[in-house]
């Protein structure tokens, strides 16, 4: 297979475009084609092992797609939770190279783990690619990406998913990684990122990526004079001549002209990718801080790279050969969650709408091990087309969590039982609670709203007890205001009695986590 390397040093440019990034010239019938069958594909594989004869049956193998979505269930983690987490590997589909992790809240065991076979990595592989390509393109057909970029990668190593990016592209292109990969497996998180830019400063960067959050964290910091001083200073002897130009300008803007050094002022990188939830909060503060906008793309633990964003702001396209792709519109998703006995039925591609949220539900493809896959993702299609760049295929945003579940900037999932811990480790005189993900100033936010046994007790002693008992029982929550320097929680004390005024004045019942604004309103008008 000829890799992309080869390709550029050919200056094959157009081949290249065609191969990762030539879907994005697709129809809408030409996208479920390729579903159709990569679908009958994984089906094949699914009817000649376990895990696939446990969801799907034993009897009958579907032949259509819509015998598939009649015939086979809708699963959750806790369908393949004893066969994965006890890395059954006899019972797989495919043969795993990777066991990838994620942590699994509110789940049954502490973490999540999903195989990738060769196929899945190369395809998953093939998807980053095409976004980076993306990412520094004005324009179809004309992008910038070279052999030996330098390539400052802000994510989390193997076991997690976006570790193994870069041991896929690998065997495609080498880029020079900042720190090597070998170097950032023995890092922590915060340290990875302040080696990888203390590399930049010296040898630059024409990539990065990373958490949009922590993208605009280091610029906040960068702002306020907290990292570049003497730090910059300090690559002198090391810093290449154009580093060194840019680091003796920056010096100048600072001390003489007295003027707030960006990140913009030192690196001019090609392309910036962007992962994590909330990424579309913090986009406009990435291109003030860094001088160029971000690129989005949207994936997860057990389903890989599912969409990328392209140009302008349109939305993200989804690629037609990583999963089979459904979804539930959001109604339904609720009800669901409210209503265990309720199956909500799916939509296809072809069939969601414009200005419409939906849960994503994915099939695996390329003997991966999750069939109707309720991810636990809300998205929302934007437009059913992309006029402006003449992309015929539904555009999307990643809105966020299902309701259930409060993501915060990619950090933390904090969910019920999150809260109900916290509040045990602060002994807060507690009778009842509801929370809810909002944003303030475009920084999301946990808002609790609380109502007291004890009416005399103090707002601010609450919060500061309650924030104090989710970092000791919640380390990711904990790193929001270590790594990021963000205070996320909002407290509001509720009046007495009103969740029992709520119960008189309303028949619906109340959702604890992300409760509709009627009901909260409500809440604090119920005296």
């Amino acid at each position: 297979m000829v890799t992309l390397e080869e390709m550029l040093r050919r200056e094959e440019f157009d081949k290249i475009w065609e191969k990762y990034c030539g879907f994005l010239d697709l129809t809408l019938p030409e996208f479920m084609q390729i579903q159709e069958r990569l679908l009958m594909e994984q089906i094949e594989l699914l009817s000649r092992c376990e895990l696939g004869q446990t969801i799907m049956g034993e009897k009958v193998k579907p032949k259509t797609i819509e015998e598939f979505r009649e015939m086979v269930p809708l699963t959750t983690y806790e369908d393949y939770a004893d066969i994965l987490l006890n890395k059954r590997v006899d019972a797989l589909p495919s043969k795993p190279m990777y066991w990838i992790k994620t942590t699994w809240k509110g789940g049954t065991h502490e973490i999540k783990l999903a195989p990738y076979s060769d196929s899945m990595i190369e395809e998953h592989t093939k998807a980053f690619l095409a976004s980076l390509i993306l990412s520094t393109s004005r324009k179809k057909g004309d992008f910038s990406l070279r052999e030996k970029d330098k390539f400052l990668y802000g994510m989390a190593p193997l076991p997690y998913l976006t570790g193994l990016a870069p041991y896929g592209v690998r065997n495609e292109i080498d880029f020079e990684y900042l720190p090597s990969i070998e170097e950032a497996e023995y890092l922590g998180f915060e340290e990875r990122n302040k080696v990888g830019f203390q590399l930049a400063l010296s040898k630059g960067a024409d990539l990065f990526f990373g958490l949009s959050s922590v993208l605009v964290k280091i610029g906040e910091d960068f702002a306020s004079g907290s990292k570049v001083g003497g730090r910059g200073l300090s690559t002198l002897k090391t810093a290449n001549a154009r580093m060194l130009y840019k680091l003796f300008r920056a010096f100048i803007k600072k001390n003489i002209k007295k003027e707030t050094i960006l990140p913009k002022d030192l690196w001019d990188f090609k392309g910036i990718l962007c992962a994590g939830t909330d990424t579309h909060a913090f986009k406009e503060k990435i291109e003030y801080y860094w001088g160029k906008k971000p690129l989005e793309i949207y994936g997860g633990t057990e389903i890989a790279t599912v969409a990328t964003e392209t140009w302008g702001d349109g939305g993200l396209t989804f690629f037609p050969d990583v999963n089979f792709l459904e979804f539930i519109p959001e109604k339904d998703s609720l009800r669901s969650l409210q209503d265990k006995n309720y199956v909500p039925k799916t939509l296809l591609i072809n069939e969601i709408q414009a200005n419409q949220r939906y849960e994503i539900v994915v099939t695996k493809f390329r003997g991966g091990a999750f069939v109707r896959y309720r991810v636990g993702d809300i998205i929302e299609c934007v437009s059913l087309e992309n006029d402006a760049y003449k992309i015929k295929l539904p555009q999307v945003r990643f809105v966020d969590r299902i309701s259930n579940v409060i993501d915060l900037a990619g950090f933390t999932r904090i969910t019920k039982a999150t809260i109900d811990k916290a509040v045990e480790v602060g002994k807060l005189p507690v009778k009842d609670w509801v929370a809810s993900k909002q944003y303030d100033a475009k920084e999301p936010v946990l808002h609790v709203y609380m109502e007291m046994l004890d009416s005399d007790i103090n707002l601010n002693d609450v919060k500061n007890i309650l924030n104090e008992s989710l970092r000791q029982s919640d380390s990711d929550y904990r790193d929001i205001q270590m790594m990021l320097g963000r205070d996320p929680l909002r407290v509001t004390l509720l009046p007495r009695d009103s969740f029992n005024n709520f119960s008189k004045k309303s028949s619906n019942m109340i959702l604890k986590m992300n409760p509709s604004k009627e009901t909260i309103d409500l809440l604090q008008n119920c005296c």
